[in-house]
């Protein structure tokens, strides 16, 4: 605890967060995963679960790239060294040992090396065997779940810093070629996942408030981003016209990949993947959102489903996550037949169980009988209430029960830091408060909620300052915040308020953009009587 005072003090809050995380205990590895205790056999588990075989074959374009000597794309010193200040560091390093600490030090001349260095692998279409290399760390996914069965551990790729680095000057070449559909929310500057809930929730409200029902559905597809076929990913990338130098290095790269699973100091026999972008690769989110963007393409040309303005909203996706919607069951069938079509083109599979039927009413009113929507000749379940990218939606869409969500993880937030950080200064706790207890997620979306459920989060928010700071019950909230310069609730809810209409009404986003000009002229009003408590 003193370190920490000390650091604080100091304003060293790189030396502060590193020490504050060492409280945070990990729980060790199990003794076995599906009943096998050799560290060895475990890896080698992993291994033959990691391998994901494409129902499309594997890749018939790996093999015998032609190199291109004439570059069409010069990588400059300045770009690198750009990307070696911004990239976070901190980060679990590759096979070789070496962090992004390691290059960001190295001295002056070390961009200008590796961008001869990298010039040289696009004009040869070539990569050395060490760049090649990933050691693949099995993840928990549920920490609550079974630690000993292999299907709640998610693979995460360590590669090293110098493909790092490479990986993220292609991905700026992506960006530069790549031009993805408005409703397309993962993985874009500027947008969130409160954006893609912003823009289904005002679609909804549209169509309800004049006494229509929407039917969504909600789509899960399993493992998508290890389902990706490396031949239709190459001819989307000659479709967007990126230059043959930065198309052939991914092929090398994807076809000649040698990967091995980690588990308690031992590692995995190699392995090559045959469909899949690379899990944790900076330009894998990018490669994705152009394997999708021709489905929401083909979804928008329908002209069925969801419009407002002439804006099309008949489906919103976030990555993976891909919600559609329509005032008409018929018009939800035909949505849902072109994802079918689409998946089967591209080898990606629907997840019937985790998809769902979702029926929004106006006025508390909705269907009772809603003729069966079918997924891949599934019924899918009809739901009254589903989370949407943590965001917890009812029929009514009625906000009472995320915000109960977001006042149980606050209360466990709260008592941790008070469990672990009770003989800390005042400083380093209101510092922790700061940082786990005003996030409050999507709470500027909250608009339909009663006065009881928004109370009780202001409280439990009151209340856990107190415990924090070992004030009594009762004292006063204004006060305590004052004197410990801590905004309020209602100061909180305000600012996140105003910066959802100021990032809103600057997105270049389509129908962000729709939502501005609808809502503009009393956004802010509204937005300042909910922060207030008043509606």
């Amino acid at each position: 605890m003193d370190i920490l005072a000390s650091n604080h003090s100091k304003k060293d809050f790189r030396a502060f967060w590193k020490n504050t995380n060492k409280f945070d205990h990990k729980a060790g590895l199990p003794v076995c995963v599906d009943g096998v205790s050799d560290a060895q056999r475990i890896a080698d588990l992993f291994r033959d679960k990691f391998k994901v075989k494409s129902s499309l074959g594997p890749s018939q374009t790996m093999i015998n790239v032609e190199p291109k000597m004439a570059l069409g794309v010069r990588i400059k010193a300045e770009e690198i060294g750009h990307i070696l200040q911004s990239m976070p560091r901190g980060k679990s390093p590759g096979h070789d040992g070496l962090s992004i600490e390691h290059l960001r030090y190295a001295g002056p001349h070390l961009p200008r090396v590796l961008a001869l260095f990298y010039n040289l692998c696009l004009s040869h279409a070539y990569l050395p065997s060490d760049m090649l290399k990933t050691v693949v760390v099995p993840v928990v996914k549920k920490k609550t779940g079974d630690l000993t069965d292999r299907d709640n551990y998610r693979p995460i790729s360590l590669a090293t810093v110098v493909s790092k680095v490479f990986d993220s000057v292609l991905n700026a070449q992506l960006n530069k070629h790549i031009v993805l559909h408005d409703n397309q929310f993962g993985f874009r500057p500027g947008l969130s996942t409160e954006s893609a809930i912003l823009g289904f929730k005002h679609a909804v409200q549209y169509y309800t408030g004049r006494s229509t029902p929407v039917y969504t559905c909600f789509l899960d597809l399993s493992s998508a981003f290890d389902l990706v076929s490396y031949d239709i990913l190459w001819k989307k990338l000659n479709d967007a016209q990126l230059p043959p130098e930065v198309i052939n290095i991914f092929k090398y790269w994807y076809g000649n990949q040698v990967n091995r699973v980690r588990w308690d100091g031992a590692y995995s026999g190699p392995y090559g993947l045959e469909c899949g972008v690379r899990q944790g690769g900076l330009s894998s989110p990018t490669l994705f959102n152009l394997y999708m963007n021709q489905l929401i393409v083909e979804l928008s040309s329908t002209r069925v489903g969801c419009y407002i303005d002439g804006i099309c909203v008949n489906n919103i996706s976030y990555a993976d996550d891909m919600v559609l919607l329509s005032a008409s069951v018929c018009g939800l069938r035909n949505l849902v037949r072109v994802c079918e079509t689409y998946a089967r083109a591209h080898g990606l599979v629907y997840n019937v169980k985790k998809s769902v039927v979702m029926v929004f009413g106006a006025g508390g009113k909705y269907p009772e009988a809603v003729p069966p929507i079918s997924l891949n000749g599934v019924a899918l379940t009809r739901v009254h209430q589903f989370k949407y990218l943590g965001h917890v939606l009812t029929a009514g869409l009625k906000d009472d029960d995320d915000i109960e969500r977001e006042r149980r993880a606050l209360s466990v937030r709260a008592n941790m830091i008070a469990r672990r950080f009770s003989r800390a200064s005042n400083s380093v706790k209101v510092t922790l408060f700061r940082a786990y207890c005003t996030s409050f997620y999507s709470s500027s979306l909250w608009v339909h909620f009663t006065l009881k459920s928004y109370s009780a989060l202001r409280v439990q928010y009151n209340n856990a300052f107190r415990v924090l700071m070992g004030l009594p019950r009762f004292c006063s909230a204004s006060g305590m915040f004052a004197e410990m310069h801590v905004d309020c609730f209602y100061t909180i809810m305000r600012k996140k308020c105003a910066s959802l209409v100021r990032r809103v009404r600057a997105s270049s986003n389509g129908i962000l953009g729709m939502v501005a000009d609808r809502l503009d002229c009393c956004i802010v009003n509204r937005c300042s009587r909910i922060s207030a408590g008043i509606l």
